[in-house]
């Protein structure tokens, strides 16, 4: 259950809406800052905020009444009682996507790829903030530990049936200390390429969804609580959509070092290396869920199947980006 932060005459204000509202706040602080810096396009920067949050409300909450149609007495209460209920992050990402190309349509800017690049940055620094709302109530835990006690392996909860405290895995605070690395990395990656030349728009939320994805196909599975497809019931949906993002960027950067160095042999066993390195984490995946209590070892290799993965992938980024360099005086 929630806790409560403060009242408002006689409302209650939850710590979980102020974490998410900072959160929020501490996205859209970045992303101008970033994209105006870039950009220096106000008129764009300032109307696809609200378009921005007004789709991401809407989006996010169609995605949790879909995956947790339960918790709702039907689809319009769902979506027109904002007060109660839950909210998925892909709906945000989906909202934040759109209301970048429906600004695009509209004229207000010509470079798609220049705003998702700082939406990414920005995505990055409010889900450090925003992920630790679960600290105040039950929700984003993995299964019960034995031999940790605090953060940020565990962190304690109370048993809805018993009522005894219980130490699960802190799933949530792993994410935030993703997302904050992410935040540091791509903002130095970002930052380092403005000033040694040109940048190519679009390779920070590419590497964004790289490594963004990866990670959400291990932490995600350790929850007890996903977000799962209504068709199964136990596929989760945030891990098939990091697979996604993690397979997207591999695509387009491979199509790029192809356009860039043409089609060599040799490509095609980098291809499958990761192939491979995809199936192996899919069986571990597989592994650990009938085999729970060898998670250790199958997180690790799932961990490293997946690392796999994305370096192959920057080398990938890098062979095409030493030829766009030589020829093209562009910079990595």
């Amino acid at each position: 259950m929630d806790k409560i932060a403060f009242y408002s005459g006689s409302t209650a204000v939850y710590w979980n809406s102020v974490i998410l509202t900072l959160a929020a706040a501490t996205a859209i602080c970045f992303f101008l800052a970033f994209y105006l810096g870039k950009s220096g396009n106000a008129a764009a920067g300032f109307a696809v905020v609200p378009v921005s949050i007004v789709l991401s409300l809407v989006l996010a909450r169609f995605f949790h009444w879909y995956c947790q149609s339960d918790s709702y007495t039907g689809f319009s209460a769902a979506m027109t009682n904002y007060a109660e209920g839950g909210y998925a992050l892909m709906g945000v990402f989906l909202g934040c996507i759109l209301a970048a190309v429906i600004t695009r349509i509209v004229c207000l800017h010509r470079n798609l790829p220049e705003m998702l690049d700082a939406m990414s940055i920005a995505a990055c620094a409010g889900m450090a903030v925003g992920r630790l709302s679960a600290l105040f109530n039950a929700s984003d835990r993995g299964q019960v530990l034995t031999h940790f006690r605090s953060l940020p392996i565990a962190y304690p909860v109370n048993n809805a049936v018993s009522g005894a405290v219980e130490y699960r895995l802190a799933t949530f605070a792993m994410q935030s200390m993703v997302a904050l690395v992410l935040f540091i990395g791509l903002t130095v990656f970002y930052n380092k390429g403005q000033k040694r030349g040109k940048l190519r728009d679009g390779d920070t939320c590419l590497i964004f969804l790289l490594f963004y994805g990866a990670s959400q196909v291990v932490l995600d599975s350790t929850r007890y609580d996903s977000l799962f497809f209504r068709s199964n019931g136990f596929v989760s949906v945030v891990q098939v959509l990091g697979a996604v993002a993690l397979v997207l960027a591999m695509i387009l950067f491979s199509r790029r070092m192809v356009k860039a160095r043409g089609f060599r042999a040799w490509q095609i066993f980098l291809w499958l290396l990761i192939g491979i390195a995809i199936a192996g984490a899919g069986y571990m995946e597989y592994y650990v869920q009938r085999r729970g209590n060898e998670a250790l070892f199958a997180y690790s290799v799932m961990s490293g199947c997946l690392l796999f993965v994305i370096l192959l992938t920057l080398l990938i980024r890098g062979l095409a980006v030493s030829v766009e360099k030589k020829y093209h005086g562009t910079d990595d």
